[in-house]
């Protein structure tokens, strides 16, 4: 079952770090554009639209790593609710295990949603500000 748990681990792991490459990638178009906008000092519709892109965006990142950090807790909890695990299952709880299943949400883990505050200022601030 040790087993088990770890192959969905891994094929979630997987799905995920293709999709926050997307994120990324998305993440530097979205600097682009905030540069372009500043560089052509843009109309107010140009800005509202590129600050609608971006928190879409951080949006996404925010909900990709929420799952990330829910999921490692949830399969830490799987594996903490067999009658013998092994020494690396046992590090693997220790390290994520919270005791319960993990409900989630977009800021339960402070250092995503401090990495994703961050960013949120720093497009912003090359939208909305000045050189």
């Amino acid at each position: 079952m040790e087993y088990q748990i770890y192959d969905t681990l891994t094929g979630f792991l997987t799905s995920n770090a293709i999709y926050q490459a997307g994120v990324f990638f998305l993440l530097w178009v979205a600097f682009r554009a905030a540069n372009q906008v500043r560089a052509e000092d843009a109309n107010a519709l140009n800005k509202v639209l590129v600050t609608l892109f971006s928190l879409g965006i951080i949006f996404n990142g925010l909900n990709t790593g929420a799952i990330l950090f829910a999921t490692l807790e949830n399969s830490a909890y799987s594996m903490s609710q067999l009658e013998a695990i092994s020494p690396t299952a046992q590090a693997f709880v220790d390290t994520w295990g919270t005791g319960e299943v993990a409900q989630g949400g977009l800021f339960n883990n402070p250092i995503n949603t401090g990495w994703w505050a961050v960013v949120t200022v720093m497009l912003m601030g090359r939208i909305w500000t000045k050189q």
